[in-house]
């Protein structure tokens, strides 16, 4: 395999962190489908494996940082052909300056990787100068960069208007080290924190103190758990859904809320429109097992000969909020993408309204902290549709009730930060008149 240049390219921890880097910031993927797929990644041993995600989470984490270091250091900016060049910087200065890894190891491999890929070749004397500079200067460097540059403009620019000051600045604390994974666990969710050594949160979550594979966690394979952020697991708990309930899971794929609407009794149909997500919603049904119907379809168009007592609707969106999990989101997307996205989240809910029965309930969330997701969403169907809003109460948003309002759940982001943080969320309730 070659990278566009002219020397074999075998595969190593420092030149997966770029290439990942480039998927992100040149392909505009997200990271997630790269760790799944790359060749030369999966060829790598287990350790060096963990190094390429550690250097490009690391990177994706303090990425304003970084490149306000580089602005600081360079005499003018790089040209944009250099996009190779940036990516070995960015990945170099976090790993130096975050990882605090031997000066010597990291300046050598990446300033090699300049010297092999043409792409940054012209470059690699620049690159190996900065290097040093980062090596003796950092304790200045770092002094000058603030965590909140971490959360860029983009969306962050609107949170302390729409939160309240400082609302930037906790997101960006929230976000510079990889959150510990939530479960959320079918039964006695108390026996398995003490099991798992882990913190009990809400109704049935489990935040786990260490981290590891998640296949090697106790449970994994009977099933009695699955991986949810906490934030993700309340809009099943506010649908409340009841044994032997017609539940429509419409946007479905991971499969997450899938599970739990399954393990609580319901009957349920379970929606999306990508194959390849929805195998993925067919092996987590069989890890825990658990049954619900599968149907891959557009959820805008497709029409059922009955209608349901629910409906679960988790839209898609910009996920602006799931930042702590996945550091690539806010670069995926930008603001000009919201006219498209909520154009589609209306026709969604709308839809949704139809498959409802008399008397039945929709509940509609988004993992983003955008209001034009969320409440503007709201606001047009109350409008538009025979539906009403059904208010979220204190009791029924369990440990959430401090971020209700209007009858409606907000999570701004940067939440909980004492508790080690929360994805961003909204989770409104409407019934059918």
């Amino acid at each position: 395999m070659t990278k566009n240049n002219d020397k074999p390219y075998l595969p190593d921890p420092r030149g997966c962190a770029v290439r990942a880097l480039e998927w992100v910031f040149v392909r505009h993927l997200p990271l997630d489908h790269f760790f799944a797929g790359d060749q030369g990644f999966l060829a790598l041993p287990v350790k060096d494996r963990a190094l390429a995600r550690a250097i490009t989470g690391t990177t994706l984490r303090r990425l304003g940082q970084v490149d306000a270091i580089i602005d600081t250091l360079l005499a003018k900016p790089l040209p944009r052909q250099a996009k190779t060049a940036r990516q070995i910087l960015r990945a170099g200065i976090a790993e130096l300056l975050f990882l605090r890894s031997a000066a010597h190891g990291v300046v050598h491999s990446f300033v090699g990787l300049a010297g092999r890929w043409r792409a940054a070749r012209p470059y690699k004397g620049l690159i190996n100068a900065l290097f040093r500079r980062v090596t003796r200067e950092q304790q200045q460097l770092l002094a000058d960069v603030p965590l909140v540059l971490n959360i860029p403009d983009w969306p962050g620019e609107n949170w302390d208007k729409l939160y309240g000051e400082g609302t930037r600045e906790h997101a960006a604390q929230s976000l510079i080290e990889a959150p510990f994974a939530d479960l959320t666990v079918f039964k006695d969710a108390q026996a398995w924190a003490t099991k798992l050594e882990g913190q009990k949160l809400g109704t049935q979550t489990v935040r786990l103190s260490t981290r590891g594979r998640i296949e090697k966690i106790d449970g994994y394979d009977e099933g009695g758990w699955i991986v949810q952020d906490l934030g993700a697991a309340l809009p099943v708990h506010i649908l409340a859904p009841k044994p032997t309930e017609n539940i429509l899971d419409m946007c479905a794929a991971p499969g997450g809320k899938t599970m739990q609407l399954a393990a609580a009794g319901a009957n349920v149909t379970a929606l999306d429109n990508k194959k390849a997500r929805m195998v993925r919603v067919e092996e987590n049904l069989k890890r825990t097992k658990l049954s619900a119907k599968l149907i891959c379809a557009d959820a805008r168009k497709w029409t059922s000969e009955t209608q349901f007592d629910a409906v679960l609707l988790d839209a898609p969106c910009s996920a602006t909020g799931v930042f702590r999990h996945h550091p690539d989101v806010h670069y995926n997307h930008r603001a000009s993408d919201l006219d498209e996205l909520n154009a589609n989240q209306l026709l969604l809910a709308q839809q949704a309204g139809r498959l409802l029965k008399p008397g039945g309930r929709l509940v509609y969330c988004v993992c983003s902290a955008e209001p034009q997701e969320g409440e503007d969403i709201i606001t047009k169907l109350l409008e538009d549709c025979d539906l009403t809003l059904d208010p979220i109460s204190q009791q029924q948003a369990a440990f959430a009730e401090v971020f209700l309002k209007d009858g409606m759940l907000r999570i701004p982001p940067g939440s909980l930060l004492e508790q080690g943080g929360i994805d961003a969320f909204f989770i409104a309730r409407l019934r059918k008149a």
